[in-house]
């Protein structure tokens, strides 16, 4: 007579979940270092440099400034002048066009939100201005 055999005295089949965690905690890590690299924005400030005092050329007479100062209440100041969000459209690129350097100096009252700082960056960015320098006024 045959015996039967029953499948209760087969050991049941296990899955090794460890291996398979630490190749999860291994790419969880990888992307989280990737992420910083992956998606960079910002705005990128960078020191003056101090260099030694040149003789003033004949050229850098010429160039042209663009200062800009934001007022706490709302007003604009172009080279000491108020002027308007549609003035201020038309006369930057007059101004970039005889300007060099394609540079301009941006200051704002203490009061001014960080926004409105940020948001005449990128204008003056979409305008074509190469560089926009931050200046810090004194306190009077």
């Amino acid at each position: 007579m045959r015996r039967r055999r029953t499948y209760g005295d087969l050991p049941k089949p296990q899955i090794h979940l460890g291996p398979m965690v630490d190749v999860s905690l291994a790419l969880l890590i990888m992307f989280i270092l990737a992420i910083p690299f992956l998606v960079e924005s910002g705005l990128f400030v960078s020191k003056a440099a101090v260099s030694p005092k040149k003789k003033t050329t004949h050229t850098a007479s010429k160039d042209v400034k663009i200062q800009i100062l934001l007022r706490e209440n709302g007003e604009i100041l172009l080279n000491g002048d108020p002027v308007s969000w549609s003035a201020l459209d038309t006369l930057i690129p007059q101004l970039l066009l005889r300007s060099p350097t394609r540079r301009a100096l941006l200051s704002a009252d203490s009061a001014v939100r960080y926004d409105d700082v940020v948001h005449m960056i990128d204008f003056l960015k979409g305008k074509g201005v190469q560089d926009v320098l931050i200046v810090k006024r004194k306190s009077s």
